[in-house]
Parts: structure tokens; C-alpha cells; sequence
């Protein structure tokens, strides 16, 4: 029973009432059956949506333990290059000292606890009516949320920047709380022409109000409950790169191809958001170009390729941050292959990047991300984006990276599941209008459809 059909019972048997149809008594009977049923209908979503989280984190993260059993059998081979660290920390010592943070914290090791004191790496703790606290040396705080101390949250944002795409191009906007409105710029001064001893009228460029919620996002993995601090450099690089890595695949998947359902957090993804300009005709939507000829991928054609600079906003084009975005194997199976067959200095371009790390499309960079299609989908669908993520994307950031543990999950192998969470905010507002609006603007994204039909 949704919630449109459970006011409708109960204002019908109000009417009922009214009209001497049903007594009182029966009034009561029937709405507290609705209210019950309504009640464990909603129950068992809430419930069957958290089961399916649970499983999903722990299927998406590795076995920890494994990874620093690995790196400690072979004697951290995986993160040294003739004899020089190249983990993803900036140092050995940087590795080792958050390793012993999180067993110090975590496991309650009282030896990791007392070096976490030595090195002077202070403890916040975030309290249940969101105060931030410190932890006096040799004191626990208990009922708290343990913050990532500041020391390591400069290179876990570089980690994440590094993973993920999205956060790496979006505009990234610091938020005091859960809820704050940005600012995005939409018009320029005006510039006049005014005449010998005439003032100028005044002119302000043009704001518009975004809004951002932040939602809470969580990755869990798992470690052995009997770790000790000589573990401290595995632990160190196994659980940041966990972490990372979970909260980045998930920015990525929100930022690009979000339909705002739970699973996204209730956020709407650049693609989705195109589409949403006018979901009853898609032919109407500025900043979208539909494959010309219907079909599979080999149906696209150059010509489709070559409207995404043409649509594109003006100023989104800058020769910097304007850039391609869709999946390595769309990538090379899709867009080399049309473009080889140009010449010139297209395919030169293609031929000289298109292999390297910084592949380039019509003297704009390519970036990979495996959230795009890798392969035609059964129904309509958005391979390819040109846009400039700066303009068109905010990324709302509490900064407020935790870490906590959780016995429940892991009870019966005897692990600690680590908990780690951010609270972030994802906002695609850059994308254009209807091409019948009153004053229609391309947006600072636009993207090819294609047309399986």
C-alpha cells in the first residue's frame, strides 16, 4: 500500500462515517489495520534495502586480512621499486603511523595506542549531537564518531582525487553542515558604451541558488581481531586504499549515472539529469545529440562525435577543464576506430595519445570511467559526455572522514568489520534547457544518446 492509497482508505471510511455507513468503533478497527499494515510494509523496505547494503559492501571489498598477509609475506614487495616506497601514502612512516591509528582505535591495542601518543597524532571524535572533541592522552571517548585525525585527511582527499573521476573535475564546495546552498554563476556584467560626462549604469553578474544535502555513505571491510602493531604499515596501506577506493567507485557511479534512487543516495547523475530536462522528448533536450543512425555502436559515425563541440556552452569550452568522459573500451572499440579513418592530424593525435595515460579527442583529454557503458545496453543509453564539470557539477564535502568498527558483521570468522564513512552532497545542475524554452541555453555537458532502435 503506497502512501496515496492509505490516505484515500482512511478518508474513505471518515466519509463513511460521516454518512452513518460505518460506526466508530468500526472506524477505529479499520484505520489501526491500515496503520499496521502500512507500517510493516514500510518496515520490511527499510529492512530488505539494508540487508541489500550489507551485501553489497562486504561482495565490493577484498578480504583485508589477505591483502596484508600478502604484503607482509613478501616482505611489502607490492609497494616498493628498488628499495623506494610507492605505496599510496606519501611515505613508509605516513603508512605505518595511520596503521597504527586504526589498530590503536579500533582493536584497543594499548602498544599502538601509547606510539600514536609518542608521535603526538591527536584523536577527534565526532559526538551524537555533532560537536567535534579530542580525546585527552590516555582516555577514551566512548558514544563518539572517531574522525580520521588531520594529519592523514590532506592525502586521503589526494587518494580519493586520484580514484575518483568525478571527484577529481567536479567543483568542489566545503559545507558547514548537512544542508547548504551554493551559488553558480549565470550571466556576466553588461558592458556599455556610455557617452562624455555620462555615469555608467551599473550592472552585477548573475547567481543562481544550488541546493546540497548531504547524505551518509559507508564502506565496511574486515581484519583479523588479532592484529598487533607490528602490522602497522600492511593495515596502514590495505585499509586507506580500501577505503578510497570504495567512496571513490561510489562518487562515480552517483556523479555520472545516478537516477536518484536509494542506491544513489537519492542523487541524480549527469546523465539522468540530461535526460530529466524533458523526459517526454528527448529530441527537445538542447544538450543532447541522438545517434544519427539507429543501431549498435558500430552504427555511430564521426559525425556524431564531431556535435558534441557544437552544442556545448561557449564558456564550458575553455582548453581546460572542458573534457571526454566514457568507458576505456567505448574508448578504444568505438571512438579510434572513426577516428583513424579521418587522416590528418586527427588520426595523428589519436595514434600519438590515444595509448598513453593522457588520451586526447579532438585536442580535448579523455577520461576513463568504468560507471559509463562498456558495451551497447539493451535500451537507450549515454556512452559518451563532452563537458566541463567545474561548471556544470557541485560536489558538496563535509571533510568529516570517520572510521569505526563493527563486530556484528564479521562475528562468526572472528574479524573486525572497519566501518569507514564521509557525508557528501552531489549536485548536476549544468545541463542546459528545453530547445523550446523561452531563452534556451546549452549546457556546460552535453552527451551523444545512442539509438539502439
Amino acid at each position: 500500500m503506497n502512501d496515496l492509497e492509505f490516505e484515500q482508505k482512511i478518508k474513505t471510511m471518515l466519509e463513511d462515517t460521516r454518512k452513518g455507513l460505518a460506526t466508530k468503533d468500526e472506524l477505529k478497527t479499520v484505520v489501526a489495520d491500515a496503520v499496521a499494515e502500512k507500517l510493516a510494509e514500510d518496515q520490511y523496505k527499510y529492512l530488505a534495502e539494508a540487508e541489500q547494503q550489507i551485501k553489497e559492501l562486504k561482495e565490493a571489498n577484498e578480504s583485508l586480512e589477505t591483502q596484508v598477509r600478502r604484503l607482509m609475506s613478501s616482505r611489502f614487495s607490492a609497494i616498493k621499486t628498488d628499495g623506494h616506497y610507492n605505496g599510496i601514502w606519501g611515505n613508509l612512516e605516513q603508512a605505518k603511523n595511520f596503521g597504527l591509528y586504526v589498530i590503536a582505535h579500533l582493536l584497543k591495542n594499548e602498544n599502538a595506542q601509547k606510539e600514536l601518543n609518542d608521535l603526538g597524532i591527536e584523536e577527534r571524535f565526532l559526538t551524537k549531537d555533532g560537536k567535534i572533541t579530542r580525546a585527552v592522552t590516555g582516555t577514551t571517548i566512548t558514544g563518539g564518531a572517531a574522525l580520521i585525525p588531520t594529519e592523514f585527511i590532506p592525502q586521503l582527499i589526494v587518494l580519493m582525487e586520484s580514484y575518483g573521476v568525478f571527484r577529481r573535475n567536479a567543483q568542489e564546495w566545503p559545507m558547514a553542515s548537512d544542508s547548504s546552498v551554493a551559488a553558480a554563476q549565470t550571466s556576466d556584467v553588461v558592458v556599455y558604451a556610455p557617452g562624455a560626462g555620462t555615469e555608467p549604469t551599473e550592472s552585477s553578474p548573475g547567481f543562481k541558488n544550488i541546493g546540497l544535502n548531504a547524505r551518509k555513505m559507508m564502506t565496511l571491510t574486515a581484519i583479523d581481531s588479532e592484529v598487533s602493531e607490528d602490522l602497522a604499515i600492511a593495515i596502514g596501506e590495505v585499509v586507506a586504499r580500501s577505503i578510497v577506493r570504495a567512496f571513490s567507485k561510489k562518487e562515480d557511479q552517483i556523479g555520472f549515472i545516478g537516477d536518484g534512487t536509494s542506491t544513489y543516495f537519492g542523487f541524480t547523475g549527469l546523465t539522468q539529469a540530461i535526460l530529466d530536462v524533458d523526459p517526454n522528448d528527448v529530441t527537445n533536450i538542447m544538450s543532447l545529440h541522438i545517434q544519427g543512425t539507429p543501431g549498435a555502436w558500430s552504427a555511430i559515425t564521426i559525425d556524431d562525435l564531431l556535435a558534441l563541440p557544437g552544442m556545448i556552452l561557449d564558456d564550458a569550452d575553455d582548453g581546460r577543464d572542458c573534457k571526454w568522459y566514457c568507458n576505456r573500451n567505448f574508448y578504444y572499440t568505438v571512438i579510434i576506430s572513426k577516428v583513424l579513418t579521418l587522416g590528418g592530424t586527427n588520426a595523428e593525435e589519436a595514434r600519438q595519445t590515444g595509448w598513453t595515460p593522457n588520451p586526447h579527442l579532438f585536442a580535448r583529454p579523455v577520461e576513463f570511467t568504468n560507471v559509463m557503458p562498456r558495451v551497447k545496453a539493451a535500451a537507450d543509453h549515454i556512452p559518451l559526455l563532452l563537458g566541463n564539470l567545474k561548471q556544470a557539477s557541485l560536489l558538496g564535502d563535509r571533510r568529516a572522514l570517520q572510521i569505526d568498527q563493527s563486530r556484528e558483521a564479521y562475528f562468526k570468522t572472528d574479524q573486525l568489520g572497519i566501518r569507514g564513512t564521509e557525508r557528501i552532497a552531489i549536485n548536476n545542475h549544468g545541463v542546459g534547457d528545453k530547445k523550446d524554452a523561452t531563452n534556451p541555453q546549452p549546457g556546460a555537458v552535453v552527451a551523444l544518446r545512442a539509438d539502439i532502435a
